[in-house]
């Protein structure tokens, strides 16, 4: 057997070898390299693209073949080829495109031609969607990655890894891609190289988003049913490739930004389907070009290659990002009953002609009815998706699946040799690219050195984590996490300084299955004791139990309204001590499940607590004194409680939440649930009690919440979170089991819950009562600064809120706030007017950033 599988391996090496083809350079008149140019075999979906230096190479079995080369703003270029045992250099050269600009192809009007071009390929858009039933697709992507500038501090280490200035990144992989409508996608990584380390497979998810669609991760596409609220178009003329008209229509978004494209698209007259598109968008002051180019194969024009660039910089680094990707359709399964030869009227200029009962399936109708206005057109795909999704259904298919995806990584992905990548690569490596694998090739050989005699960084203590913390692998699946000790010192008038050991152990099985323990120790060097907490979890996605007991200073409010660094902030700097504390000996069980049905989720919670009141240090000092500041006393002030200290004693409370989200979707990748984010509102029911046979403590409480995050468009959203409710009985409480509320009376915040007030006291308006809260944060991309499109495309955006409180004490409090995020993409500024009913109280400033500290 040794020596036939030798003898096959011979014969296959020997094929490739031998396999014939053509290669050459695609330019234009002035032997300017045209990068990434597309070429294509007629009449299939063979093809492949040149680099960024114009070069190509193209296998081909022995034959003839018409040979197509592509590049936008340029005319193609038919070729008729004999192919034999070897490679034939093929040079060729594209003239740019002249457009034709004759109104009588597209009508004529006072409105702009590319009005009624852009409302029929709208209205087709999904058609050309649903015509492809499936495919298998052989898929080669390559990612390229330049930096241009590192910041100074980290240069010296990433230079150890092999990132440098000037030298490009690399990541290449080969794919198989098989597609079933609606949205199924499976995938086999078939073989993956990475210029930085090829011992772990990084798969690039191909990008299968289509321009059809209404969004493109966010964005609006020029051809969605709302492109008209967000685009203007012009017709900048036609010409003929490949035997059809094709339109040139000029994007232009009405407000430039993030959520938006800007540039160039290209439709086929009478098909009204994509010829290509060369589209450009920004995102976090990160600049992104997309170009597409589709080819005929089965009668449909289909994308067969893709290219992206991005470009910008980010917190002191720089560089530019290039991802290509090239498509062969192995297997093309069209829908028979969706073809091209309807007619698509625009219902602004003119009429259909008659019939159509909207009961009979498309397929029915495109057969009786071969003219349809792009009004009427849309609807009738709309039900035939409709009537798709129904049968989809009737297959056990659930109607919340949104998509399903499969990835396989096969066991020899990252095990292939050059002599494999040469004969398997359809877009030749440009002289960088080549250097990078030659250049991380050689710190390879550094770094196998170097670890045969050092034990890996992982596993290894350096003074630097001290400052830094780190994760340790200590095992299959399982890691030992240390955060440093030093980033841990707080500082509060309870405990004076305090040092928190944060540890965890954590163990992961299965798919979603982990174990974990973590301690926590605590030593306050101004009550001089140390103490701490132990908490082990055990679950999954789907369930989760989680035990917790020890002895910690803990805040009134559980839910923990002031972070620890901005009250050490003001404690230290600004004589205010936010943080009221009291001390708890506890036991706490918690029990989750989630996902029931896909769209209930229950929490239960018994806790044991022994509380003990506490109180300032007398040493308490801040380091600057300030005369409009000073410490207060530990105990709250409260409008409703005159003496809000307790005494000591014992608490058992049950802590029951059921939360319903209707409109509740999910993919299915890889045989697990991930559920996306709902568009329609959540629900929420809580009960408290306050266990009175068990403990010192005797009442209840009920609370209903409605909350919301609703999509209104590029960057623009609308969240809102509503909740009130009223203690039903309050036998025995003391102020811990009051409702409290998310106040904020610091200028500095790194994170805001959607509950969290910006100026309201603490506790001022806590109540053992009834409660109704009400917050509104609306974002928007173009409000009264982002009209200014410089600023605009930095990223920042614009947020009104509205935040309003009503409590026996405080019957109308309201803030109203202006605010701006994204400031350098990390600071956020807001500008709170507070009242009290009509009656305006103060304004105030706040800080803030959304990059949280440690973990």
């Amino acid at each position: 057997m040794r020596p036939l599988l030798f003898l096959l391996i011979c014969i296959g090496l020997h094929s490739q070898l031998n396999a014939g083809g053509i290669k050459g350079r695609i330019s234009t008149g002035k032997g300017e390299a045209l990068p990434y140019a597309g070429i294509a075999v007629t009449g299939t979906s063979n093809g492949t693209m040149a680099n960024e230096e114009g070069a190509y190479e193209f296998s081909l079995s022995p034959g003839n073949y018409e040979i197509i080369f592509q590049y936008l703003g340029f005319k193609s270029v038919s070729k008729n080829i004999t192919v034999g045992n070897d490679f034939t250099e093929l040079n060729v050269v594209l003239e740019e495109q002249a457009l034709n600009l004759q109104e009588a192809t597209i009508g004529k009007g006072k409105e702009d031609p590319a009005y009624s071009i852009m409302r029929r390929a709208i209205a087709k858009a999904r058609f050309h969607q649903l015509q492809l039933r499936g495919y298998t697709a052989k898929v080669y992507s390559r990612s390229t990655a330049l930096p241009t500038k590192i910041p100074y501090l980290v240069e010296r280490r990433l230079k150890k890894e092999g990132i440098q200035e000037g030298k490009a990144i690399l990541n290449e992989s080969v794919a198989e891609i098989k597609y079933r409508r609606p949205a199924s996608y499976t995938q086999k990584i078939i073989s993956t190289r990475n210029s930085l380390d090829n011992s772990i497979p990084s798969p690039n998810e191909y990008i299968l988003a289509s321009l059809y669609s209404p969004e493109i991760a966010g964005t609006i596409s020029p051809l969605s049913p709302r492109a008209f609220a967000y685009y203007k178009f012009e017709y900048e003329g036609y010409f003929e490739d490949q035997g059809q008209l094709v339109n040139k229509i000029k994007v232009i978004p009405k407000a430039y930004g993030e959520g938006v494209f800007k540039g160039s698209l290209f439709i086929l007259e009478d098909r009204w389907a994509i010829h290509s598109y060369d589209l450009q968008t920004t995102t976090s002051g990160l600049n992104i070009s997309a170009k597409q180019i589709f080819s005929p194969v089965q009668n449909i024009w289909i994308p067969v290659n893709q290219q992206f660039r991005i470009d910008g910089s980010y917190l002191g680094f720089a560089g530019e990002f290039r991802y290509l990707v090239s498509l062969t359709y192995q297997k093309l399964d069209v829908d028979p009953g969706l073809k091209e030869d309807i007619v698509i009227v625009d219902h602004k200029k003119e009429k259909p002609a008659d019939g159509s009962n909207r009961k009979k399936d498309l397929e029915k109708l495109i057969q009786d009815q071969k003219e349809f206005s792009t009004k009427n057109f849309r609807k009738l795909t709309k039900e035939y998706e409709k009537e798709q999704k129904k049968e989809n259904k009737q297959q056990g298919n659930s109607d919340r699946l949104v998509r399903q995806d499969s990835i396989v990584i096969d066991s020899m992905a990252n095990k292939r040799d050059t002599t494999y990548w040469q004969a398997l690569r359809p877009i030749p490596l440009t002289k960088s690219e080549v250097s990078s694998y030659v250049l991380q090739d050689s710190i390879k050989v550094v770094k196998d050195s170097i670890r045969e005699k050092t034990r890996p960084d992982s596993l290894t203590f350096k003074p630097l984590h001290l400052l830094t913390g780190n994760t340790y692998s200590i095992g299959d699946r399982a890691t030992f996490y240390f955060k440093s000790p030093i980033l841990s010192i707080t500082y509060n008038t309870v405990e004076g300084n305090a040092i928190n050991l944060v540890t965890e152990w954590q163990k992961r099985w299965g798919k979603s299955y982990q174990f974990r323990v973590s301690p926590l120790v605590r030593y306050s060097f101004g009550r001089k004791r140390l103490y701490g907490q132990l908490e082990t979890a055990i679950g999954n996605n789907n369930w989760n139990l989680v035990l917790t007991g020890g002895e910690m200073a803990s805040q009134i409010n559980n839910n923990n309204p002031i972070p620890a660094l901005p009250n050490s902030i003001g404690a230290r700097f600004f004589d205010r001590n936010f943080m009221k504390l009291y001390q708890k000996q506890f036991g706490r069980a918690e029990f989750s499940i989630r996902n029931v049905v896909d769209v209930l989720s229950f929490n239960a919670a018994v806790e044991y607590e022994h509380r003990k009141e506490l109180f300032n240090q007398e040493s308490a000092r801040p380091i600057f004194f300030w005369s409009q500041y000073s410490f207060t006393p530990n105990r709250p002030i409260n409008k409703e409680l005159a003496n809000t200290g307790f005494p000591e004693h014992d608490a058992m409370t049950l802590d029951l939440t059921a939360t319903l989200r209707p409109w509740r979707r999910y993919l299915i990748r890889n045989g697990e649930k991930r559920y996306l984010r709902s568009k329609g509102p959540s629900f929420s029911v809580n009960y408290k009690r306050g266990v009175g046979i068990a403990g010192d403590v005797d009442y209840s409480m009920l609370q209903g919440t409605v909350r919301q995050d609703l999509n209104l468009g590029p960057r623009s959203n609308l969240e809102y979170y509503v909740n009130g409710g009223s203690f039903l009985s309050r036998k025995q409480m003391y102020f811990p089991d009051y409702r409290h509320f998310m106040g904020n009376e610091f200028f500095f915040q790194y994170a805001y819950p959607p509950d969290q007030f910006r100026m309201l006291s603490y506790y001022g308006y806590s109540t053992k009562s009834w409660f109704f809260q009400a917050h509104a944060i609306w974002t928007l991309q173009r409000f009264a600064l982002t009209r200014i499109e410089a600023l605009r495309i930095t990223g920042i955006s614009e947020t009104l809120q509205l935040h309003y409180l009503r409590a026996p004490t405080i019957r109308n409090y309201s803030e109203v706030v202006y605010g701006i995020d994204n400031i350098l993409r990390v600071i956020r500024l807001e500008a709170v007017a507070q009242f009290h009913g009509s009656h305006f109280i103060k304004m105030g400033w706040r800080v803030g950033t959304s990059i949280k500290f440690g973990r």
